[in-house]
């Protein structure tokens, strides 16, 4: 059993967007990683070793929101690593893509379905997410 059913990656610039689905999927009592609620826990802690533990063996499904941010930061770069690494040895999507921009994630072949936040509201993004889960 996974500890999160969400893992949630992201820039910090797009932090808005994460932290909308995090409330939203919150309020259905869906288990999401999101850093800034889990503020103590990571207080002191080797935060290379612990993302690693969570995005590659602690979260049933990895959402990166994909950004020209994104793919310009170190944090959310190792985060993907970690997801890619787990999602090679996996039978089912792990990786579920959410785009804010046309920016292309290394790692990520563009035939992989994604999600356009231009195209589609935050809200439903989270019934996706609900979706997943069945």
């Amino acid at each position: 059993m996974y500890k999160y059913d969400f893992g949630l990656s992201f820039a910090g610039e797009d932090r808005e967007h994460a932290e909308r689905i995090a409330e939203i999927l919150k309020a259905e009592h869906i288990r999401v990683f999101y850093d800034k609620d889990e503020q103590a826990e990571l207080w002191g802690q080797d935060l290379y070793q612990k993302f690693q533990q969570i995005y590659g063996r602690e979260c049933r499904f990895f959402i990166p929101f994909i950004s020209a941010n994104y793919v310009a930061k170190r944090w959310p770069k190792h985060e993907l690593k970690q997801a890619q690494a787990r999602d090679i040895k996996s039978d089912v999507e792990y990786i579920l893509p959410v785009r804010i921009d046309d920016t292309e994630l290394p790692g990520l072949n563009e035939t992989t379905g994604y999600i356009d936040l231009r195209k589609t509201m935050i809200e439903e993004v989270a019934q996706l997410c609900l979706a997943k889960l069945v």
